[in-house]
């Protein structure tokens, strides 16, 4: 019994079913706890608790904590646990919470919020001390800096303040994000508070903006990835287009841009707390490092830059490596190129950890004597020109590992009784390698053990280098040769050498993997055909001094001449051995246009001839033929390249299989792009 629905109905259950795999796996874990605020009015001020679910300890895994990011409503935050506020004037208030649950195996926690009433005159309100998270803001330049509560974790959001020490200037801030470079849309913008009447443009016209720059006289470029990098770098521009370069370059390198206005009267210093999504074009680089970089340009021109690495993560884990770039393209790899990797940690003890050694296994596409520091936490010393404690020192051992030894320092522990910022627990260190000169179209692999004191160790995730997934566009040049003399009825084929010439696209060759390959191209050949000599017995008329005239003839024979002009799409699955041979295997469908043709036919008869001999004799005549258009034929083949395979030029060889010409078989040169 036939059932054409069953095929239909099989492919539908198995999509379906991956489907719902796919939906599953990318399902993000929601908090069910009912988070809240607890407050206590105080005569002057007011005490905040939070109220979260309780976290929960991976098995074998480090103590969880939360960190925190308190918003009050007025402008002003905090990151301590439990903090105590005094707003300037009575009047009601919604306060927000925005917490980060570190080493923990739950989902993250939902953001509570309370609205409360201050009703404490300003004459009874005493002074209390600024928020440390306030006071030691603007850390790297004094001016305008980023702050971000966590990583970026796919399916999240993360949270920003951006702070302006606006001095009494008027101006704008600018955000970019979405680097080009990492090829991701991975930052959605979601909300902004708007305390100091903030009003974000998320579709500001880039090209639009080379007048501002021109007014810019000077900028100072910082960075920091929590905790600061310690880079500061001053540009002064000589000229307009110097400004204009510079910037234009800095924007260029970004997908996303926004901006909003500073009005210096709305207050001296000013912050403005910014949601980003971080969208699920995350989860291919979760160990990828990028970048989310803020301008403040004012109104006398001396510019502030400000740079916030951000590691994109699985979970919340500050034992971490990561990489920039975490992607590249593969065919400008040309000369070396160089790497950022970022090792962070934190101690979790009681006490303080005296020697933190970082083992990392580099791959061996990294030239590790070209190790390049670029910042450090806890900042300290070489070991070289500092005999004294607290100091570093690096050394390759002799399997390539590469070692960072963090000596006699003293890094507080998450447990102890007397820590108020966690942040403080932490470290890291930044360095940039450069890659060998040519590399294999392949991922490479980097992580890191970190040793505490004598403590075993904790190893982090792996951080992953990929080569894009790009096209590679080739020409073909050659010839090609039938073998043999095949027959079709009563002719006898022989193939004259044709060319050919085509163009095809194929994925830029990965490492020992397979992949695909397209093709189209022309060719041109001629073929003689002729029968041979056969007995066949007939009359034949020809005009002889334009009367008809009679022969019959005993035997004929036939010899044609045919010009083709073939189109093929050839279409192959390939391989490379290694980096100068490559097979491929495959099928061509295929169609022959005869575009020129002619013919004869040659009749063989006798006549009496001088003494009674029969005399033989022969009669040619042109004849004219039909054209022989093929139809579609598919016709398998075996391909082999020597040379480059990946990028540039190579010799190939192809013997295919046609059901008219038999065997046949090519050589061509072929350039890859």
């Amino acid at each position: 019994m036939k059932t054409p629905w069953i095929i239909p109905l099989i492919f539908l259950l198995i999509t379906s079913s991956g489907f719902a795999q796919q939906q599953d796996s990318n399902v993000v874990p929601i908090d069910t706890f009912e988070s809240k605020i607890d407050i206590q009015q105080l005569s002057n001020a007011v005490s905040f608790k939070p109220i979260l679910r309780p976290l929960v300890q991976v098995p074998g895994g480090r103590a969880p904590y939360y960190k925190y990011l308190w918003d009050f409503g007025d402008g002003h935050f905090s990151t301590q646990a439990e903090p105590t506020h005094q707003y300037a004037r009575p009047g009601d208030y919604e306060v927000s919470l925005y917490a980060v649950n570190n080493y923990d195996n739950g989902p993250k926690p939902k953001r509570p919020t309370r609205k409360i009433k201050n009703t404490a005159p300003p004459s009874a309100l005493a002074s209390l001390p600024a928020h440390s998270f306030e006071e030691n803001f603007f850390a790297s330049n004094g001016t305008f800096q980023i702050f971000k509560l966590s990583d970026a974790k796919p399916g999240e959001d993360i949270t920003l303040v951006v702070g302006v020490n606006t001095g009494g200037k008027k101006g704008k801030i600018y955000l970019l994000s979405n680097e080009k470079v990492a090829g991701l849309d991975g930052f959605k913008f979601a909300h902004q508070t708007a305390y100091y009447q903030e009003s974000i443009d998320t579709l500001v016209p880039a090209d639009k903006l080379q007048s501002l720059w021109a007014g810019v006289k000077q900028s100072t470029f910082t960075k920091t990835g929590s905790p600061d990098y310690g880079i500061k770098e001053v540009s002064t521009f000589q000229n307009q287009q110097q400004a204009i370069n510079y910037f234009k370059e800095l924007y260029g390198a970004y997908n996303s841009l926004s901006s909003y206005d500073i009005e210096s009267s709305n207050g001296e210093q000013q912050f403005s707390l910014i949601n980003l999504d971080v969208t699920s074009d995350m989860l291919v680089d979760t160990n990828a490092i990028v970048t989310i970089t803020g301008v403040f340009i004012p109104e006398d021109g001396l510019a502030n830059v400000h740079q916030v690495d951000i590691p994109i993560v699985k979970s919340h884990d500050p034992n971490k490596m990561s990489i920039r770039p975490a992607r590249m393209n593969y065919r400008f790899q040309k000369k070396r190129k160089t790497m950022t990797y970022k090792v962070q940690f934190q101690n979790d003890g009681e006490g303080d950890a005296k020697n933190v050694r970082l083992e990392m296994r580099i791959p061996d596409e990294i030239v590790k004597n070209t190790f390049k520091l670029k910042a450090l936490y806890p900042k300290c010393d070489s070991c070289e020109v500092n005999n004294n404690t607290g100091c570093y020192r690096y050394y390759i051992k002799d399997d390539g590992t590469l070692v960072f030894h963090f000596k006699d320092i003293a890094l507080p522990g998450t447990a102890a009784k007397d820590i108020t910022d966690m942040d403080s627990t932490k470290g890291f260190i930044l360095f940039e390698v450069e890659t060998q000169r040519k590399l294999k179209n392949k991922s490479f692999d980097a992580y890191t053990n970190i040793y505490f004191d004598n403590n075993p160790p904790i190893t982090t995730n792996t951080a992953t280098t990929r080569f894009l997934r790009t096209l590679s566009p080739f020409i073909t040049i050659g010839a090609a040769h039938t073998f043999g003399t095949p027959r079709e009825n009563e002719l006898s084929h022989k193939f004259k050498t044709g060319y050919q010439i085509g163009i095809g696209i194929a994925p830029t060759a990965p490492y020992r993997k397979p992949y695909w390959q397209v093709e189209l191209y022309a060719s041109y050949f001629k073929r003689k055909s002729e029968s041979g000599r056969r007995a066949e017995k007939g009359e034949h008329s020809y005009l002889v001094d334009g009367k008809p005239n009679y022969f019959a003839y005993s035997a004929i024979s036939d010899f044609e001449k045919r010009d083709y002009l073939t189109l093929q799409v050839p279409v192959q699955i390939r391989y490379n051995f290694n980096s100068f041979i490559s097979m491929g295997i495959g099928a061509s469908m295929r169609k022959d246009f005869n575009i020129k043709s002619s013919g004869e036919t040659t009749y063989y008869f006798q006549r009496d001839g001088a003494n009674g001999v029969m005399q033989d004799l022969t009669y040619t005549e042109a004849k004219e033929l039909s054209k022989m258009n093929s139809a579609i034929k598919v016709n398998p083949f075996l391909d082999l390249n020597i040379g480059s395979i990946n990028l540039g030029p190579a010799l190939g060889l192809r013997f295919a299989y046609d059901k008219d010409q038999k065997s046949s078989g090519g050589i061509y040169g072929i350039f890859r792009f």
